[in-house]
């Protein structure tokens, strides 16, 4: 008995460390230097994460035989971008690795025995063993593709619960890690997209209690991940990132329904700045960037919505006023719905007007 308690000690002592030792990896900072052995400048810059947002680590240039150090202020992953948008994944650990660079188009080479070889070895198909903690950072990142391919085959309402349970458990047991990667993101994405490939179908089932069925699969899901990362990443940037990845594909029915069953936090952190006072001689374009003459001129009831690129909820929410105007318009109305952007004008904004057919929707131009 004695033993056996002793035994059980070891375990959760050894177990509270491997989660304390996962916890902490991803604390302290990276360090990567850069040679330049190629026959030209190079241009790059150097792209980290922080949960579900990026921050520009490093951007400039390398002359020939040039070299340049860049801390990471955390250890894990960052991304190498050139000029011409090459990009290679590299981890920054807590001893700067050696990256020479001698052609843009293809694989830089690691110089010191470390994070990035065994990293890039484990992508190349070496196999990853059962305990990939051994393996560290580069471990966890194998693991995590591993868990988004696994997701590929689930068919059943059943198989899903039980891998939506697997991706909560893994995002929940090495959020510190996956924060510092795109890991995370690539993680919640295939976490919403696999409701996909479930056949809701049952015997006796009609087409409304299906999409019943599917819908309420993912407003399941996103509670989930609320609760889980509820520590970690404010509720409003999560349901925003996670609209976003139906509003990106075209699904903006389904954006607008996960926002109805969250409106407490459907919100932009931008929404806050007040309204502006628009003078007649505001300058507005349409969706093509072409001119629409200016505010006085405009004909019609005019309604104002303000639009953030950063944020997709205020996207949503703009070409669901949009929808509705174009059916009112339908009965005769003259109603123009005009996008005020919250930061400069651009196609991102303008790419709205493809969600909506027969409303009027115009831009205000940069001011």
């Amino acid at each position: 008995m004695k033993n056996s308690l002793k035994l059980m000690i070891s375990i959760v002592v050894f177990l509270s460390f491997i989660t304390s030792a996962m916890a902490t990896r991803s604390k302290g900072q990276g360090q990567v230097t850069f040679l330049n052995n190629s026959k030209m400048v190079v241009d790059f810059k150097i792209q980290g994460y922080d949960g579900l947002k990026n921050i520009e680590l490093f951007s400039g240039s390398l002359p020939v035989g040039g070299s340049q150090r860049v801390n990471v202020p955390y250890t894990g992953l960052a991304m190498l971008i050139f000029s011409g948008g090459q990009q290679y994944p590299l981890i920054a650990g807590s001893k700067s690795d050696v990256v020479t660079i001698t052609n843009v188009k293809e694989l830089p080479k690691f110089t010191v025995e470390g994070d990035n070889r065994l990293f890039y070895s484990l992508l190349s198909g070496d196999k990853l063993p059962d305990d990939g903690n051994e393996y560290g950072f580069a471990g966890q990142m194998i693991q995590g593709k591993e868990l988004i391919d696994s997701s590929s085959s689930i068919k059943t309402v059943e198989e899903l619960h039980d891998k939506k349970k697997e991706f909560q458990r893994f995002i929940e047991q090495n959020y510190q890690d996956l924060s510092r990667s795109d890991l995370l993101r690539r993680l919640i994405g295939q976490y919403f997209m696999m409701h996909e490939y479930v056949a809701y179908h049952r015997e006796e089932m009609v087409a409304t209690d299906i999409q019943s069925l599917y819908r309420q699969e993912i407003l399941d899901g996103m509670k989930s991940l609320l609760s889980i990362l509820r520590d970690h990443i404010p509720e409003n940037e999560l349901l925003n990132y996670c609209v976003g990845l139906y509003y990106n594909r075209g699904m903006v029915t389904m954006a607008a329904f996960i926002m109805d069953n969250f409106k407490e936090i459907a919100y932009c952190d931008a929404e806050e700045r007040q309204e502006r006072n628009f003078s007649a001689d505001l300058k507005l374009v349409n969706a093509d960037g072409s001119s629409a003459g200016v505010l006085g001129a405009l004909k019609g009831e005019k309604i104002f919505i303000s639009v953030s690129s950063d944020c997709l909820v205020s996207m949503v929410k703009a070409v669901i006023k949009a929808r509705e105007l174009s059916a009112a318009n339908a009965q005769n109305s003259n109603k123009v719905l005009i996008v005020v952007p919250m930061e400069k004008l651009s196609a991102k904004h303008r790419a709205m007007s493809r969600q909506v057919s027969r409303a009027k929707m115009l831009y205000v131009a940069n001011m």
